[in-house]
């Protein structure tokens, strides 16, 4: 646990290795992932004075801590400082309204576009070794693990992945997943 809903904001956080997910855990025990932070990404920004979603490493993970007034103190006096974390936040943000349209559409989609984005923040364009858990990835989707397992083997019938391990899939027809994808 690296803050839980409802921490005070002090801090804004940079992924060193890893994989931080951006959670909620409802009173009926399910879960929403809203967002996963990869290595290089800075997160936990807010506007509030309190968390409004935990956040958990989701894998073994190396997470930089820093004191939100000074990162911001440092900002004010280096514009490159300024440019970066407005660069990181709107790409937060924009990763943000994609996920959100994407909600509606159908689970091969979903999935097919989560792949590609992420083997597109991982800089892997072929080989992509999954660095969160299936449940993880079904949360963050809005599906069940069985509807992200049955779509995994659709798209692997279909020629378009193939699998080298439970977390390692192998992107065989990227042009035809992009094709899926939206």
């Amino acid at each position: 646990m690296i803050a839980c809903e409802g921490d005070p904001t002090d801090y804004i956080y940079a992924v060193v290795s890893g994989v931080v997910r951006s959670c909620r855990t409802y009173r009926d025990g399910s879960r929403g992932i809203v967002g996963f932070h990869l290595q290089g990404e800075f997160f936990g920004w807010s506007g509030d004075l309190v968390h409004s979603l935990a956040l958990e490493a989701a894998a073994h993970t190396l997470v930089l801590f820093f004191k939100r007034s000074a990162l911001l103190a440092a900002a004010m006096q280096d514009g490159r400082m300024a440019n970066y974390l407005l660069f990181a936040t709107t790409n937060e943000l924009r990763r943000m309204q994609e996920h959100s349209l994407l909600m509606s559409r159908s689970a091969e989609c979903r999935v097919t576009t989560f792949l590609l984005d992420l083997s597109k923040r991982l800089g892997k364009t072929k080989y992509l070794d999954l660095p969160m858990s299936h449940q993880d990835i079904a949360d963050h989707l809005g599906l069940t693990i069985e509807t992200l397992s049955r779509t995994i083997t659709k798209l692997e019938k279909s020629g378009l992945i193939t699998r080298g391990s439970c977390r390692t899939l192998v992107l065989t027809n990227r042009a035809s997943l992009t094709s899926h994808s939206r």
